[in-house]
């Protein structure tokens, strides 16, 4: 069993390489751009941002918050993933994969960055209930099916170009893989629904905002 999941994850080990060096950079690129952007709000938007956080925070102390319908928490978990999935069956993907990561690494930063500008330290406790648990375990499966997607992408560019008649990863491994990321996924989805709402609720109660 050992021996078959290692073969799981090193098989064309050295193909996804340069993949993950640029998908890598990329979402570091577009996570430190959201930073940035995070801090260049307005006062007034700020001021209405921080009441409304308050307000539900507030909320949340008494009672945790209501996990959203289940097409909804579908939507918001798979997204990004069936986007990347999608885009590892075309040559495009060796373009807009990269692109995706560091919209990817904008948004989930700036999030975290606006959290932290309107609340300092607790904005930073806060910020791990909300994205942390599950960030854990959806992240890697976002760069364990962009990874070997580029790879793919770059392979059927190469068929295309004329360049080489390399063959193609869409065997069995490849979708172990991304059944793996599917189950990360589902358990994504569980701790959205069950312990997150928790999470926030107890941070909501313990913490003092300025």
């Amino acid at each position: 069993m050992r021996e078959t999941g290692g073969k799981l994850w090193r098989e064309a080990e050295g193909d996804m390489r340069l993949p993950l060096v640029v998908l890598t950079g990329c979402f570091l690129a577009g996570g430190l751009a959201g930073l940035l952007f995070s801090g260049r709000s307005g006062s007034a938007e700020n001021a209405v941002l921080a009441e409304l956080l308050r307000t539900f925070l507030e909320n949340a102390a008494e009672q945790p918050p209501q996990a959203p319908p289940v097409p909804v928490l579908l939507w918001e978990s798979v997204r990004w993933h069936m986007l990347v999935f999608v885009l590892g069956f075309t040559s495009l993907g060796l373009l807009f994969l990269p692109a995706v990561f560091a919209v990817r690494g904008f948004l989930l930063a700036f999030a975290i960055g606006a959290f932290v500008h309107l609340f300092g330290g607790a904005g930073a406790v806060l910020a791990m209930a909300v994205f942390g648990v599950t960030g854990a375990v959806s992240l890697p499966a976002l760069f364990v099916l962009g990874v070997q997607g580029m790879g793919a992408s770059r392979a059927l560019a190469s068929r295309f170009l004329g360049e080489s008649r390399r063959t193609l990863p869409y065997g069995r491994t490849y979708f172990l893989r991304c059944a793996v990321c599917a189950g990360a996924l589902c358990v994504c989805m569980l701790l959205e629904a069950t312990a997150v709402p928790k999470l926030i609720s107890g941070a909501a109660g313990m913490l003092v905002l300025p």
